[in-house]
Formats: structure tokens, sequence, C-alpha cells
């Protein structure tokens, strides 16, 4: 059977998905040609990749007849015409937590960076300064002690619950679709709803994808049911953030900080006000890839396409199309 991968990867990370392909699977690049890409499109059984890299235009669905399973290597899968794939029966596939570790790790790191103030003393290092030398004037936070609200409980929320279980933190959680209680046992995190959520969390980490129903949740609304002192970390979609309301909070120090690893548009425009702010961290949307995160990236996916060849159904299939 044969896999459509897209877009072209680097050498070594295309080693990697060769080394791990299944027999009886082949894999080939789509082709950028707009012919040879109908004819790849038509021939293959499984469309593979990246939703970035791979962007379904209207006039490539009819071409998709015999695709049996779409599988990404990424998680967020915004872009695609979900109600297209329902319609032809296509499941669309995320790829199963690959990334999850890689994002975890990232959003941490990124609330470590905002309490401790890692840029800013970085800076002050690097200039010839050194810190105050008057007790009493620390700025930096701990995140031992604190509650931290798990927005999304998917792959990527329970597996930074779990990592999150040896900084001494109180977790609680929001997701739409409430998890099993033995499930929030065994993560010691407690249910509560968005609003309350912001209300009593000391740090506001979100995880949830990008659709109708989360865009801009964060807003002006939203933000003022925060702690003044709270601080928002998101390595999700930027599309979850209100930009313009979270620049407003942070400039008013209604909210004492936040870390971004996704932006509204990306990449952001230079002149975005928020870059202005001494009290946000940035990262250009780099928390999923890993170079640790490939194997797994492709080793799911393949496990994946080989159900649906047996007649299995397929696993991670996004909520929308379950």
């Amino acid at each position: 059977m044969k896999i459509v991968f897209s877009p072209s990867i680097s050498p070594a990370a295309w080693a990697i998905g060769e080394s791990l392909l299944p027999e009886g699977l082949t894999i080939e690049i789509l082709s950028k040609d707009p012919e040879r890409r109908v004819e790849q499109l038509e021939q293959a059984d499984f469309l593979m990749g990246f939703l970035r890299g791979m962007p379904l235009r209207p006039d490539d669905y009819p071409h998709l007849c015999n695709i049996k399973l779409i599988q990404l290597l990424s998680a967020g899968y915004d872009g695609i015409d979900l109600e297209r794939l329902r319609q032809s029966g296509i499941p669309l596939s995320n790829n199963g937590g690959a990334n999850s570790y890689a994002v975890s790790e990232h959003a941490i790191m990124l609330m470590l960076a905002v309490y401790r103030r890692l840029p800013a003393l970085d800076r002050l290092v690097r200039a010839g300064q050194w810190k105050s030398s008057k007790l009493g004037e620390e700025q930096e936070h701990e995140l031992a002690g604190k509650t931290v609200g798990i927005v999304g409980a998917g792959m990527i929320g329970r597996t930074i619950a779990r990592r999150l279980s040896g900084f001494e933190v109180n977790l609680i959680y929001y997701d739409p679709v409430r998890l099993p209680a033995g499930d929030e046992a065994k993560l010691n995190m407690t249910y509560r709803d968005l609003d309350d959520l912001l209300r009593q969390s000391d740090v506001v980490s979100l995880h949830a994808p990008a659709n109708a129903s989360t865009h801009h949740m964060i807003c002006d609304r939203t933000l003022d049911l925060m702690k003044r002192d709270a601080i928002l970390i998101n390595t999700a979609r930027g599309e979850l953030i209100d930009e313009a309301a979270l620049y407003r909070a942070l400039r008013d120090r209604r909210i004492w900080a936040a870390g971004l690893d996704a932006f509204d548009q990306e990449p952001p425009d230079p002149k975005n006000p928020l870059f202005t702010l001494p009290n946000i961290v940035l990262s250009p949307h780099a928390a999923g890839p890993t170079w640790e995160s490939w194997p797994k990236r492709f080793g799911n996916s393949y496990a994946n396409v080989q159900r649906v060849a047996r007649g299995e159904a397929p696993l991670w299939v996004v909520p929308e199309l379950r």
C-alpha cells in the first residue's frame, strides 16, 4: 500500500521515516507539480505528514477517493475541511501524543522561565551587571505550591499533569469532556469549569485545539477573571488568545506575566505590541519539534496506518470525526 507524505523534511529525519517503514508499505513525497500531485493523491492509500505543510486545497478533495486515512505527524489539525472529510468518510488522526513529552517540557520550561525571569537575568549578566545585593528585593518566584490550571485534558494535557507531579503543585483542569474519575485520581487533577479554573489558578496552561469553540477563549472577559499575580502559558495555538486583550492585561499588570510559543499570525509581525513588554517570554512555535520526537511520530503513524490496512478502526481520530 502507498503512503504519500507532505511536506519535504530534512534528509536525516526522512531517513528515520524510511528506516521504520513497515514491510508492505511504500512512501513517497507529494509532488509540487499539479498534474503529478493529482496522480499521486488518486493512487495513494494513505496521506501522511504535517498539517501546515500539506494544506488541502478545495480541488484536492475529489482526488482523495482511495485515501483510507489522513495521518498527521503533528497534534494540531486546524485548517483541514473536516466537513469534506466527514462527507467522504475519511478519518483524520493526529500523532497519538508523539510530541506530548516535548510540548509538556516546553510548557514547564516557559513556566519556570517566566517565574524566574530568565531572559531578564540572562541580559543582566551579558551586560556586565549583577543581581541586587539587597535581600527582600527578589522578583523571582517558585513553581512549587502553586495551583496550575490545565486547559485541555488531551494527550498533551495529561502528559503535562504527570510531568508536574514532582513539582508539588495543585492541579486543576478544564475540558469539554470530563475525564473518568479513575483518570482524575491517577493524575491527581480536579475538574473545574473554565471560569473557576481561571479564578483559582496561579498558572494557566493552554492545551486546547483551535476551533470555533476555542477561538479567543482568552479575551478581556476571561483575563479579568485571573489573579493579578497569575501567569498565562500557551504552547497550543495562537488563535486561542485575543492578543490585543493580552497586551492590555500585561501592560496594565492585570496579570503578572505570560509565556507564548504560539501566535495568532505565524510568523508574527515584528511590530507586534506584545514584543515591547518586559513581562513576557516568547518562543517561535518550537514546543513540539525535537529530534527525539521523530521516531515516535513515524512509529505511531505507521502503527495506525497498519491498523487501517488490516481493516481495523484507526486510533487518535480527531474528536469532530469520531
